[in-house]
């Protein structure tokens, strides 16, 4: 059986998935981003359904997710410098220390 995903612009989000998908990565409900997009909640859905499909996710946050893994979205497009400094002062400073370590190592293998 041929596999459905292996044709790369079939897992390709386009860029209304991408931008219903910075809205979930937000927080905004199908409601609050069909109107930050100006179209119906039902398109919404269907951006979120296709997102869902092409990233092989079961639900909205798992194509989030699977979405920054793969690339298809970055941490800057949904949150400013600021706000990820305030969620990296939250945690623990041995964690944001270990995160500085991990980063660095990352830095250098590229």
């Amino acid at each position: 059986m041929p596999d459905i995903f292996s044709n790369q612009q079939d897992t390709m989000l386009t860029e209304s998935e991408r931008q219903v998908l910075v809205l979930v990565a937000r927080g905004l409900v199908n409601k609050e981003i069909a109107d930050a997009l100006c179209v119906s909640t039902s398109t919404v859905k269907s951006y979120l359904h296709e997102a869902c499909r092409k990233l092989k996710a079961r639900n909205r946050a798992q194509a989030v997710i699977q979405a920054f893994i793969r690339g298809g979205l970055h941490l800057q497009e949904v949150y400013s410098l600021d706000e990820l400094a305030d969620l990296l002062s939250s945690l623990d400073p041995k964690v944001v220390e270990t995160v500085a370590e991990l980063l660095k190592r990352k830095r250098e293998q590229d």
